[in-house]
């Protein structure tokens, strides 16, 4: 049996680490917002499968078993390879066509492919092996959470399509295992080979960067030139471009110089510049006249705080202010490894007078520091880096929430400035409007009577930056601010004792409360209000209902409206795939069935709505722990390897357990609903409360909040099976399974849903009341009797344990 055990423990940690690396993948070849389709589709996959080995029994009957789990292990592993080069191969993006349905369901049913071997390969070993459940569980739960740590590290060594090889590999290894569990020496051979042809093509691949690479990002053809340098992370694709000369203005009355620059290129949606620099600030003394370098300009020789340092722009324009103290924070290890290592000789960090880089994530550093700065500046901070953490679930929401601000305002000295610049566009504003009503919330939630004085917003070309300090600028900051603007010719949006600028500002200069601030999300097409841990999605303006409305607008950004978009078209082909290949099959195959009755309608809605209830749960956890962990890829694996954990124990337990009445299988359910309302209510206390740790302190408390509503919600599936058949509802079985998951799958997008238009709040709470409704509405023993006649006749029962 030692076959049997290694080959399951690595096909669970291959399935979950395939699983997290596909998002980093998404997150490239799509749009960020788009990274979590891939929860969507591992569950699809794997539901599909374990489907397929209830409906089709004469396939794997009992003394196929072993071959067929080496068979579909090997399929499994062949087929990922070839998914991931077809997957490049499409490039998926909006026109307003029925074509671009059946693009997204092309993608969608590629890409769920592996996992319908995994759903084969991890039904067969924990329904139909002849081993002890106990150790079954345990080499599963073991595999999945080792699963979800180990695609961290892999992606900290290769990048993502050479690790999906990697894991290729290991699958194969669990083929090989599954083969000596069959005593099929010449099949394990064969796996053992073509693992080390896997290792051996991952080992290529990575050492190129024109190999099986990603060639369609954004809906463009990428065309992989120029490139001096590229990596992969958990959390981004960076790549290092050929340097180019750029007009750069020098001041008033002066012709544009051409300055040199190179750019590190994040995901292929975002850049960062690096600026030849080897000791003399008058290299770089073009900056000094930008917009964003107005903080630096009124606090001129004092202390600042970078977030996101990137390439190192702002640190140039403090040094050429002359502050004595510059503290840099950078939470891309690649870009960090790129500006101080591989191209210091260009950046020249290491010369930039008074500096020290810090590589974390900047709120998380300042809550643990104690030090105060004249200024804490961020400038254009968005990589657009997403996992499956969820739609609009980046690494820098965090950055751009009241609660994060109210950290940085306490990290002022007297009199200092928060400095964020942000993009500028016509004809739509309301990136830069939200960031002023971000800031005129953070003044009010700290006591400020006149918010109005201790602001000023300006632009320069498309770029504009919103000033924010703990005390009224004085006349002379005014003073100079309106020199400035006057000399470079920058466009005053708002300052104290000025005609305002930009009328879409007057809604949030008109507030007088954080209430009436917050109904800025429902005045407009477009959300100006404040976002906060609860709703951080700052670069999400758009509401579903909105979108008629915003159509009608003359020369609207139709780029506004892409995450929605894409979000419809991904849950348009999951609603196809799920209906195709999951609830039709299900219910032809019930219906067939000899002497087969109704399901309950109680049943039948509580396995729809504990399938629901757990995916609202899992996407509200994901997306609320990135805010505290940092990093939306640690949210998933420690959200995805603590749920799969402890609901794995908790499924063990209930068997343990007796539930032999309608009220006692009810109890799960509605102690479930209870759980998710309590970590709903303590979530955000707990994580500010413990945010100033250090990450494996953040991740133990992550684990902590959600151990206990895994561990519940585990018992109610199985129980629930249990339920249904002591109520004659065998032959019902693979029906309510398949709603169950076809629930599971769609709920992933309801889930985003729910986030952005409410908040990730009321997706848990929603998931709470699925569980509660569920429990509610299970069947007793009497309406099944209403709908059931001879449930002795029923047919070929399928057993309990050979479904939960």
């Amino acid at each position: 049996m030692v076959g049997f055990f290694l080959g399951l423990g690595l096909m669970c940690a291959s399935t979950l680490m395939y699983e997290i690396t596909l998002t980093r993948l998404l997150s490239v070849t799509c749009w960020y917002y788009l990274a979590f389709v891939s929860v969507s589709m591992a569950m699809f996959g794997m539901t599909a499968g374990a489907l397929a080995v209830q409906l089709r029994p004469a396939w794997f009957d009992r003394d196929r078993i072993r071959m067929r789990l080496a068979q579909a292990a090997f399929a499994m592993a062949a087929s990922m390879p070839i998914v991931l080069m077809i997957m490049f191969a499409i490039p998926l993006d909006i026109s307003l066509a029925v074509q671009t349905v059946c693009s997204f369901l092309i993608f969608c049913a590629i890409i769920a492919i592996p996992f319908f071997f995994a759903g084969i390969v991890v039904c067969l070993s924990l329904t139909r092996a002849s081993a002890p459940i106990g150790r079954v569980y345990f080499a599963d739960l073991v595999g999945a959470a080792a699963g979800c740590f180990g695609s961290l590290v892999l992606l900290n060594i290769v990048d993502a399509p050479s690790a999906v090889m990697v894991i290729s590999a290991l699958v194969f290894l669990s083929a090989s295992a599954y083969a000596r569990f069959a005593v099929q020496p010449r099949l394990e051979r064969r796996g053992y080979t073509w693992a080390a042809v896997l290792v051996v093509l991952a080992a290529l691949n990575a050492s190129t960067i024109h190999g099986i690479q990603p060639i369609w990002s954004k809906g463009k053809l990428d065309p992989r030139t120029d490139i001096l340098y590229e990596t992969w992370n958990p959390i981004s694709r960076v790549r290092v471009v050929a340097p180019k000369m750029e007009p750069r203005f020098v001041g008033p009355q002066k012709p544009p110089i051409s300055s040199e620059v190179i750019y590190i290129d994040i995901d292929n949606d975002a850049a960062t510049g690096i600026y030849r620099f080897h000791g003399d600030l008058q290299d770089v003394d073009f900056l000094r006249y930008e917009v964003n370098a107005m903080g630096a300009r009124l606090r001129a020789g004092g202390s600042s705080a970078i977030i996101g340092v990137g390439g190192g722009r702002d640190v140039l324009a403090s040094a050429l202010f002359d502050f004595h103290r510059i503290v840099g924070i950078e939470i891309n290890r690649s870009i960090v490894d790129v500006t101080t290592r591989r191209m210091q000789w260009y950046s020249g960090f290491d010369k930039i007078p008074n500096f020290e880089l810090h590589r974390d994530e900047g709120r998380s550093y300042l809550t643990r520091s104690h030090e105060k700065f004249d200024m804490i500046q961020a400038t254009v901070v968005d990589t657009w880096a997403s996992t499956a953490a969820g739609a609009m679930a980046l690494t820098e929401n965090s950055l751009y929430s009241l609660d994060g601000w109210r950290i940085f305002y306490e990290h002022l000295n007297p009199g200092g400035i928060i400095n964020f610049s942000r993009w500028h566009h016509k004809p739509d504003f309301h990136e830069t409007t939200r960031l002023f009503s971000l800031a005129y919330a953070t003044l009010l939630s700290e006591g400020v009577k006149d918010p109005e004085t201790h602001l000023a917003m300006m632009r320069q070309e498309e770029l504009a930056t919103v000033l924010t300090s703990n005390r009224p600028f004085s006349s002379q900051d005014l003073e100079k601010i309106r020199n400035t603007a006057k000399e470079l010719n920058y466009q005053i949006l708002y300052l104290p004792g000025e005609p305002l600028g930009m009328e879409e500002l007057t809604p949030v200069l008109q507030a007088r409360t954080l209430e009436d601030l917050a109904a800025l999300r429902s005045r407009d097409y477009f959300d100006l209000s404040p976002p906060t841990d609860s709703s951080p999605y700052f670069f999400s303006f758009v509401r579903f209902h909105a979108i008629p409305g915003i159509l009608r607008i003359p020369g609207v950004h139709y780029e506004a409206l892409l995450p929605l978009l894409h979000l419809t078209f991904f849950m348009l082909a999951a609603l196809i795939l799920v209906a195709l290949t999951i609830v039709w099959p299900a219910r032809r195959w019930t219906r067939s069935q000899q002497g087969a009755v109704p399901a309950p309608a109680g049943a039948i809605l509580y396995f729809i709505a504990i399938g629901l209830g757990f995916m609202l749960a899992e996407m509200g956890m994901m997306q609320q722990l990135s805010i505290f962990l940092g990093q939306p890829m640690y949210s998933l694996a420690v959200v995805l390897a603590g749920l799969i954990l402890f609901a794995g124990l908790g499924s063990l337990a209930s068997d343990r357990l007796d539930f032999g009445s309608a009220l006692q299988s009810r109890a799960p359910a509605l102690l479930s609903a209870l759980a998710l309302v309590a970590y709903a209510l303590v979530v955000l206390p707990a994580i500010h409360a413990a945010v100033a740790g250090v990450l494996w302190q953040r991740i133990a408390v992550s684990l902590a909040l959600v151990a206990p509503c895994g561990f519940i919600m585990g018992f109610c599936f199985p129980v629930g099976m249990r339920w249904a058949t002591q109520l004659g509802q065998e032959g019902n079985l693979p029906w309510m399974w398949a709603l169950n998951g076809a629930a599971s799958v769609l709920a992933s997008f309801i889930a985003m849903v729910i986030s952005t238009e409410t908040s990730i709040r009321a997706c848990v709470l929603t998931g709470a009341a699925c569980y509660a409704l569920g429990g509610m509405l299970l069947s007793s023993r009497r309406e099944a009797a209403l709908v059931t006649k001879e449930p002795e006749t029923a047919g070929k029962p399928i057993t309990v344990d050979s479904i939960s």
